[in-house]
């Protein structure tokens, strides 16, 4: 809060040259705003489609021919690119061209148009194309002088972009249909060959649906084995019982048997066997009378021959099959259980033969059935790619139909891939120069730079601007008193360069807070007399207009209040002015009282009750001669004899050596410093001084204080206006130690 307080006091300080930075920055940017040539904007928008429906045509049409692919306008190609292609050369000049010879072609703003020609880049500043984000929508803006003109140039590039991409729909839509119409014979003959390249395959293999055959292949061949299993059990169990039934004819085999069994069961076979039994047993009958040649032995023979023809026939004729008869009649009677169990042993042989050829013929149908399924891979990959390459072929062929009837639709259609969303309307206002935003940032530009005068003209002034700078540069003087800015001195007339001199504040009754001070001053100089050894002292400053002679008149009038008699010396014989403060001449003084031109007496006049001047009277020409001399120091001792209190008003410190040789002949030096016109380096360089020549300092006088912050002092001083002793004291306690 106190650097606060700090910048806010430098402020009030320089107030003036930071308004008038201000004001002039201010009026600067104001100035500025209104010279500038106003300049409006006008804006258009223009939406894009998804897609671009000719090029996506066209890129399929050549995709399908094996072909390069052709761009679309979204999806592939960012709308910037679109933005690109507005701002293009083509686009642009077009716009120009269209407008200086149409509505501009006679008006004043052709020159710039032809000027934007000329000096393209120009026109590009003016322009900006942007994509609105998250959108298809492109905004155009164009700024210039003229609101008519910003707002049709606009609009022309606009409608030059949407009848170039029109144009240029219209032109790709006819390469494409002259492209599909090109390639639709072809791809319909690829579509006949693969057609026939199908057919023949099918044809070849005799293939309906291999999926399906496939499928029933295995159910038959899983339904074949299992029927050749069941045979093969069957086929076991008839030999088995083949096997048990020759047994019981002795292991005949089983052609005998079977003849056996015909022979029973035909009544014409049993007939001749009885008649060939016969003849067999006269053969025997007549072997035994007659030799094998007998004629009646040859004729049975050629008989029993005969016979064995008739039986061969017969059996024949029974489905015996091409087995001879084998001629063993005996063996072919059979009758009862033999008879029947012939039958069986027939029946199972013939059942047994039966399942035999019914497994190898179920045996070569699976092993059919196995080879077709181990070619049947090979044929349904064939039979796939051939099947792909027709249904790619007629895709193409149907798509490429449907294509080419839509590129006549997009060729005879008069929309393209863009269209206005917001056409250009007139603007009303100027973008530029933004008068407002231009003063109010001039305005703070003022304040910063107003405020930055400040400081820097604050920092760049070397006097000590506040009473707490002053006690902070003199930390060993002790502060008597402060003494306000005169809020209404009286005021005499000026004086060459010395400008105006404060009058008397300290008058008998007199409570204003000026007049206090001097009070409070003299309490505070009171409190240190206490031994009453302050008979003398000399009031200086580091440099002249800080009021060191006004403190010391004023002071010799809040000591005379006190009944005492106060003799005021004005040994500034350099530039006195105690004579114009209490408006007395300046004929006699100290310098003819210290030349012997006058005695003491005369040159001191009573000007107020107990307050006696001695003026500095003539100006001589070396006035340190006299001040450091024997009759000045014997002036000085008989004055301190004959007066209360002597008050010495010398010349400044750094001006002359005066006051040091003033002060080394007194009790002490009262060291007078004013805010704002004193300078650090000519306190320092007092202080130095006071330093070396060994100068008792008093304390400290703060002259021209603003008090209005100081709430502390302003307590003090009413307390001050009090006259009993304790009072005084508190005072006195409160401002020697006080750093405000």
């Amino acid at each position: 809060m106190d650097e606060i307080a700090q910048y806010w006091l430098v402020l009030k300080r320089r107030w003036l040259p930071a308004a008038l930075v201000f004001a002039l920055t201010t009026a600067g940017a104001a100035a500025w705003t209104y010279k500038q040539t106003e300049i409006f904007q006008a804006k258009g928008q223009i939406i894009l489609k998804k897609s671009n429906k000719t090029s996506a045509l066209l890129s399929s049409a050549a995709a399908m021919a094996g072909g390069g692919d052709l761009e679309g306008l979204t999806g592939s190609t960012p709308v910037n690119t679109q933005a690109e292609i507005i701002k293009s050369l083509t686009t642009l000049k077009g716009a120009i061209e269209e407008l200086k010879t149409g509505k501009y072609a006679n008006r004043r703003e052709f020159k710039r148009l032809d000027k934007y020609s000329k000096k393209f880049e120009l026109f590009i500043a003016q322009l900006k194309v942007t994509s609105v984000k998250g959108t298809d929508i492109l905004e155009i803006t164009f700024q210039d002088p003229s609101k008519e003109l910003a707002q049709d140039v606009v609009e022309k590039i606009m409608d030059v972009y949407i009848r170039d991409d029109r144009e240029n729909q219209r032109r790709e839509a006819k390469a494409a249909r002259n492209f599909v119409s090109q390639e639709l014979p072809r791809i319909e003959g690829e579509v006949k060959q693969a057609e026939n390249e199908l057919r023949l395959f099918k044809e070849q293999y005799d293939i309906v649906d291999l999926p399906t055959e496939s499928v029933k292949s295995v159910e038959t061949i899983t339904n074949l084995n299992k029927e050749i299993t069941s045979a093969s059990a069957q086929l076991a169990a008839e030999t088995s019982r083949l096997a048990g039934l020759k047994n019981l004819f002795g292991g005949k085999d089983a052609q005998a048997t079977i003849q056996s069994g015909l022979v029973s069961e035909s009544p014409g076979l049993q007939k001749s066997l009885k008649e060939l039994q016969e003849i067999e047993a006269k053969i025997a009958i007549e072997k035994t009378r007659f030799s094998d040649d007998d004629p009646s032995i040859l004729g049975l023979k050629e008989k029993r021959q005969a016979l064995v023809e008739i039986l061969q026939k017969r059996f024949s004729q029974s489905l015996v099959g091409d087995k001879q008869f084998q001629g063993k009649v005996v063996e072919m009677q059979p009758a009862g259980l033999q008879g029947n169990l012939i039958a069986d042993f027939a029946k199972s042989e013939a059942q047994r033969t039966s399942l035999q050829k019914q497994i190898s013929a179920l045996v070569y149908v699976v092993d059919a059935y196995k080879k077709r399924m181990s070619a049947l891979p090979k044929l349904e990959q064939q039979q796939n790619a051939l099947g792909r390459k027709l249904e790619t072929t007629r895709s193409n062929y149907k798509t490429l139909l449907s294509k080419l009837q839509e590129i006549e639709i997009a060729e005879n259609q008069t929309l393209g891939n863009s269209r206005i969303q917001t056409h250009a309307e007139l603007p009303q206002e100027a973008i530029s120069p933004k008068k407002a935003q231009n003063i109010a940032i001039g305005g703070f530009l003022g304040l910063f730079l107003g405020a930055a005068t400040a400081f820097m003209l604050d920092a760049a002034d070397k006097r000590i601007k506040t009473a707490e700078e002053a006690k902070a540069l003199l930390p060993g003087y002790t502060v008597l008193g402060q003494i306000p800015i005169f809020a209404g001195q009286k005021q005499l007339p000026k004086i060459g360069k010395s400008g105006r001199i404060p009058g008397l504040l300290v008058l008998t009754g007199s409570g204003g807070i000026e007049a206090e001070s001097f009070r409070m001053l003299q309490t505070n100089l009171q409190f240190l007399n206490a031994d009453d050894s302050l008979r003398a002292l000399v009031v200086s400053s580091s440099q002249a207009g800080e009021g060191k002679s006004t403190i010391a008149a004023n002071l010799a009038l809040a000591v005379a209040e006190l009944g005492k008699r106060v003799l005021l010396v004005d040994a500034d014989m350099r530039k006195p002015s105690q004579h114009m403060i209490w408006r007395q001449g300046n004929y006699e003084g100290l310098s003819n009282v210290l030349t012997g031109q006058c005695n003491e007496q005369t040159a001191t006049v009573e000007v107020h009750p107990n307050v006696f001047l001695m003026t500095a009277g003539v100006i001589p020409p070396n006035p340190v001669v006299l001040i450091d001399s024997v009759q000045m120091s014997d002036l000085i001792e008989r004055w301190s004899n004959s007066y209360d209190l002597v008050i010495v008003d010398a010349p400044p410190l750094t001006v002359a050596a005066d006051a040091a040789m003033l002060g080394s002949q007194v009790a002490g030096l009262l060291f007078v410093l004013r805010p704002n016109v004193a300078d650090k380096e000519s306190v320092q360089y007092a202080s130095e001084i006071i330093a070396q020549s060994k100068l008792k300092v008093l304390g400290m006088v703060l002259n021209g204080v603003n008090l209005d912050k100081q709430h502390r002092y302003n307590s003090y001083y009413y307390a001050s206006n009090k006259d009993d002793g304790n009072a005084r004291s508190k005072i006195l306690s409160g401002s020697a130690g006080n750093r405000e």
